[in-house]
């Protein structure tokens, strides 16, 4: 015979009774809304520990790894990730970094000083929050600082990556191994770092484990450094080029114990990564892709050296001061496959929740664990200058009114293309934004609107 389960209560944890029927209902309403809600924060944000924080004597604290930090300013998550990234880098660093030029600053910092500017320059809404479209310098910071907290409570941070990561000539490369660290936690990977002193042997950045599954993956990180971009000396490219074969086969050259993940950073601006990583269509590699592959496969005697390959392409820092580029991701998975594929699933998902950061704290008996959801933008607009005319391309689609770049956009006048963005659903600030980008000849490519 099966007992029915039974919620039982008790006021001095000896005597026990049956719940009445209205406070059982209450309860089993409030579990459920609880695993709505970390249904919800697993799929924007992954299997990260979740956020550990509450008010205390007037000040919000939070927990990350063992240690707490508090504040009384910090009312949105993004305020706590601001002043925490300080934390981390060292106030003295981030002082003397602050005080340079800007073409010698660490691009942390550039990303942090020019997002504080640009969110200060918002209209104050009646709650005293600002709200703006976001920019690349803002995404950038964000995304680097919400990978930092992930990785640093998930795992910890080691202290000489923290170096290579404060040098502006080693960042990119550091950057992009936080990247490939923080997507393995948000997949559900525990990480095994190997012994960066033990110089006889070539080693994968680290090993990951799949708790689901099992499986171990040994990672590896690339990145394309590009003259004039992220503190590489030089000029621009005007037309960057597509060598990224010598990266994998760096990746593949490594010793290493289990099937290797690679995760490549190509540092494109989003036209050249559009085309590249872009599908030609839905089941087909763009033909630089299918060239890359083939090319590799060939050098290895006609074998896939690796078990994945995850091309990602986060081009925040080629539009500081516009709006934040699209993000490009294609993940390359040979056939046939020894690895679960699960494993390599969970890590494309996880790699697509880049960009997804937490805006508002979330604690157990206080804010919400996320905002009530928005309608998500998903129509694409492309604004193409040519002299003075505007065209729109409307999911690939050219419109057939063509707007003037000398349609100056004012507050008590807004502009044609004012009205038509505001019409499409982007809000007034943003709308005036991509304006007074388009008025200073700017093209700017993918635009998401609700309409």
């Amino acid at each position: 015979m099966r007992l029915q389960p039974r919620m039982m209560a008790s006021k001095d944890g000896i005597s026990w009774g049956e719940v009445p029927p209205g406070l059982r209902e209450k309860a089993a309403a409030l579990f459920e809304e609880k695993g709505r809600k970390e249904q919800e924060s697993v799929q924007r944000f992954g299997l990260v520990r979740p956020q550990i924080s509450t008010v205390a004597f007037g000040k919000r604290v939070v927990a990350v790894g063992g240690r707490l930090y508090s504040s009384d300013k910090w009312k949105f998550f993004s305020d706590f990730l601001r002043d925490y990234v300080v934390e981390i880098l060292g106030v003295d660093w981030c002082k003397a970094e602050g005080a340079k030029p800007e073409e010698e600053r660490h691009p942390v910092i550039t990303w942090r000083t020019q997002a504080a500017c640009y969110m200060n320059a918002q209209p104050a809404q009646p709650d005293g929050s600002r709200i703006g479209l976001i920019t690349g310098a803002l995404a950038a910071f964000n995304c680097f600082a919400y990978d930092l907290y992930i990785v640093d409570d998930n795992g910890g941070i080691d202290e000489e990556w923290l170096q290579r990561l404060k040098n502006r000539e080693l960042f990119q490369g550091a950057r992009h191994e936080l990247f490939a660290e923080a997507t393995c936690y948000r997949a559900g990977f525990k990480v095994e770092h190997e012994d960066e002193k033990d110089g006889r042997t070539k080693h994968a950045e680290f090993t990951a484990r799949h708790e689901l599954t099992g499986q171990r993956l040994s990672i590896e990180a690339k990145s394309r450094y590009r003259q004039g971009v992220l503190g590489v000396p030089g000029t621009p490219e005007i037309k960057p080029n597509f060598r990224l074969g010598p990266l994998i086969n760096s990746a593949v050259a490594k010793q290493t114990s289990e099937p290797l993940v690679i995760f490549i950073d190509t540092n494109l601006p989003f036209k050249w990564a559009d085309r590249i990583l872009g599908r030609q269509s839905r089941d087909e590699f763009s033909r630089p892709m299918l060239a890359l592959l083939d090319r590799v496969k060939e050098q290895h005697n006609g074998t896939d050296p690796y078990a994945m390959i995850i091309f990602s392409n986060h081009p925040h820092h080629y539009a500081l001061e516009q709006p934040n580029p699209e993000q490009h991701l294609l993940s390359v998975v040979p056939q046939p496959q020894t690895v679960h594929p699960l494993a390599l699933r969970s890590l494309h998902t996880a790699a697509e929740r880049y960009g997804n950061v937490p805006n508002v704290f979330s604690t157990e008996y206080e804010d919400p664990l996320l905002t009530p959801p928005n309608p998500w933008p998903k129509t694409r607009y492309d604004l193409e200058v040519t002299g003075s005319d505007v065209r729109v391309l409307r999911e690939g689609t050219p419109i057939s009114q063509v707007f003037s770049v000398e349609d100056k956009d004012r507050p008590q006048a807004p502009s044609q293309l004012h009205e038509f963005l505001e019409d499409a659903g982007l809000s007034r600030v943003d709308a005036h934004m991509i304006c007074t980008y388009i008025e200073q000849g700017s093209s700017i490519h993918a635009v998401f609107a609700l309409r």
